[in-house]
């Protein structure tokens, strides 16, 4: 009976989750983004990630979307968290490697989808606190690696949840409270190192024997590892006045490499992890 009432569970995460987060926004869309505009707004020439938009839009909190092609193409997440859920569900039911247990596994299904879902507000409204949900998003997802490579470390769910709630709690606050151009490329920074470190510790087991080893398994690593080092290129490239920067085309590499691909490495982890809850349970 447990396993029947969770097997479908990641489903409605995302059946209820996208709703909860895409309804409210294109709600904004449609009367209008109130609060204050966001830094980059203000410099000359904006350092909003390259694709032009309308100022005085932004000043007077008019409905409608900033910079189209930065917001829509985060739509990608819809996909990437189904894939999460779906290989999620299938591997409940049959009983498969889930890669941890209980709710764990549907709460990375929330944090992949609103990576992609939360930059919306961000890019849709050019605000101050768009801006912030868009770091919030960022935040959920660095937290999980930290506490999710903790929790490999020693297999304590509630060591899981007070990591991952409070790391993404002192990181949004942070932001929150300096909400200063670079905190979240630093905050971001500084919680991509512990998650290394952690994973170092992780892998240094394994070299040890003390866990099971499939290094086949550690491609899954090395392929996320690529894919968001590729994902960064973009990302500095068509920076506002970046050598891939042209604000007037529809086709921004901001948009249609940097988002799609940190979800695609998120996915890699996902089976990255996936393989070695395999390999243990055996």
């Amino acid at each position: 009976m447990v396993q029947s009432s969770t097997s479908y569970r990641s489903y409605w995460v995302v059946a209820v989750a996208a709703p909860a987060v895409l309804l409210p926004f294109l709600m904004f869309v449609w009367l209008g983004w109130p609060g204050d505009p966001d830094p980059c707004t203000l410099t000359n020439p904006n350092a909003c990630f390259c694709e032009a938009f309308d100022p005085g839009a932004v000043q007077t909190g008019a409905g409608g979307v900033r910079q189209p092609s930065n917001t829509w193409f985060n739509l990608y997440a819809l996909a990437t968290a189904s894939l999460v859920a779906i290989q999620v569900s299938v591997d409940r039911r049959h009983r498969g490697p889930v890669f941890a247990p209980g709710a764990i596994p549907d709460v990375y299904v929330f944090v992949v989808l609103f990576l992609g879902l939360g930059s919306m507000w961000f890019h849709g409204s050019l605000t101050r606190w768009g801006g912030i949900v868009d770091a919030v998003s960022m935040y959920l997802f660095t937290a999980f690696l930290v506490a999710f490579a903790a929790y490999r470390l020693r297999a304590s769910v509630p060591l899981f949840w007070a990591l991952f709630l409070s790391v993404a709690a002192v990181a949004s606050i942070t932001h929150a409270v300096l909400d200063r151009p670079g905190t979240s490329v630093v905050l971001i920074a500084a919680q991509v190192c512990v998650y290394m470190a952690l994973e170092l510790l992780v892998w240094s087991r394994r070299l040890r024997g003390r866990v099971p080893q499939r290094w086949s398994g550690a491609l899954w690593w090395f392929a996320a590892l690529a894919t968001i080092g590729i994902a960064i290129v973009f990302w500095v490239l068509s920076q506002t006045g970046g050598r891939l920067c042209d604000p007037a085309s529809v086709w921004q590499p901001h948009a249609i490499a940097w988002h799609p691909l940190a979800g695609v490495a998120a996915v890699l982890l996902f089976y990255y992890w996936r393989e070695a809850a395999r390999v243990t349970a055996r």
